[in-house]
């Protein structure tokens, strides 16, 4: 989504937290999941020398369902690749849940746990395979 492009349309300028574009954030998100597309790309941050904001803003674009950002200067890349890349602890739950999901279906009985109790259901297997996609 071209966000520069899009602001001059509407008259739009954001503040720091970037909630202006956040209703065409999310149809771009829920789009591309209603058409059963992989997640979108987040747009660029145009100030490149700003590290710490645009981490701050890439984690907030993750949270709402985009895969990736692209980035306009490569200081950016680290920044983002550190944001999207899970971590050795969230693969590692990802993948327990996976096998614990896989398990109790091979036995029949449909009913997992997670590592503290609690009931998983096919819509957070699914969330986990995706990071493991990853």
């Amino acid at each position: 989504m071209g966000e520069a492009d899009l602001r001059a349309d509407l008259g739009v300028e954001p503040g720091p937290d970037g909630r202006e574009l956040l209703f065409a954030r999310s149809q771009v998100v829920m789009a591309s999941a209603a058409a059963r597309i992989e997640a979108p790309i987040a747009p660029v941050s145009t100030d490149f020398r700003d590290l710490d904001s645009l981490r701050a803003s890439t984690l907030a674009l993750k949270r709402l369902g985009f895969q990736g950002r692209a980035c306009i200067h490569p200081d950016q890349l680290p920044v983002v690749n550190a944001v999207f890349t899970p971590s050795a602890q969230e693969v590692a739950r990802a993948r327990d849940l996976v096998e614990r999901y896989d398990a109790a279906i091979a036995a029949g009985t449909g009913v997992c746990l997670d590592e503290r109790g609690r009931l998983v259901d096919e819509a957070v297997v699914r969330s986990a395979r995706r990071l493991l996609a990853i």
